[in-house]
C-alpha cells in the first residue's frame, strides 16, 4: 500500500485544493455578487452555477475525505485525520444548512421568496464562512505531511547532533 502513498496524496491534495477553492470562490467572489443584484437578475446565475458546480463539489470533497482517511491508516500522520475531521465539519454545514437555502433558490417556489432572499443570502454566507474555513484547514492539513515529511526526522537528527 505505500506504493500507492503519492498517488493518494496527489488525489488528496487536488480534492482538497479543489474543495477549498470553490467554498472560497462562492464566499469571497459569487456570494457579494449575488447580495448586491436584484432576485430577477441574481436567481438564474445563482441556480446554473449551483446546479453545475454543487454536486461535482461534494462528490470531490468526498475523494479527498476516503483518501486522507485511507493515508491516516498507511502513514499514521494525524494531520492526514485532522483533514478528515475538518471535511466532516464541512460536509453536514453543506448538507444541512446550504442545500436547504439551494434548493429554495433553485425551485424558487415560494411567492414570498423575494422578501426572503436577503436574508436567506446572509445566513448563506454566514453558513459558506464555516465551510470556507473548514475546507480551508483542512488543506492545510493535508499539505503538512506532503510539504514537510520530513520534518520530524529533521527535529530529531538536530537533537542526536547536541
Amino acid at each position: 500500500m505505500k506504493r500507492f502513498e503519492p498517488s493518494l496524496q496527489l488525489i488528496a491534495l487536488l480534492g482538497g485544493a479543489v474543495t477549498f477553492g470553490t467554498a472560497y470562490y462562492l464566499l469571497f467572489l459569487a456570494h457579494p455578487a449575488w447580495s448586491a443584484a436584484p432576485l430577477d437578475a441574481f436567481l438564474p446565475v445563482f441556480q446554473g452555477l449551483i446546479l453545475k458546480i454543487g454536486m461535482s463539489q461534494i462528490i470531490v470533497s468526498n475523494v479527498a475525505l476516503v483518501a486522507c482517511v485511507i493515508l491516516f491508516f498507511v502513514s499514521r500522520d494525524w494531520f492526514w485525520l485532522l483533514a478528515v475531521a475538518m471535511l466532516l465539519v464541512s460536509l453536514p454545514v453543506t448538507i444541512y444548512l446550504l442545500m436547504p437555502i439551494n434548493f429554495a433558490f433553485i425551485e424558487a417556489t415560494d411567492p414570498s421568496l423575494a422578501d426572503k432572499a436577503p436574508r436567506m443570502l446572509h445566513d448563506w454566507g454566514i453558513y459558506q464562512i464555516i465551510r470556507t474555513i473548514a475546507d480551508g484547514l483542512a488543506f492545510v492539513a493535508m499539505c503538512k505531511p506532503v510539504i514537510w515529511p520530513k520534518q520530524k526526522a529533521a527535529l530529531a537528527v538536530t537533537e542526536r547532533s547536541k
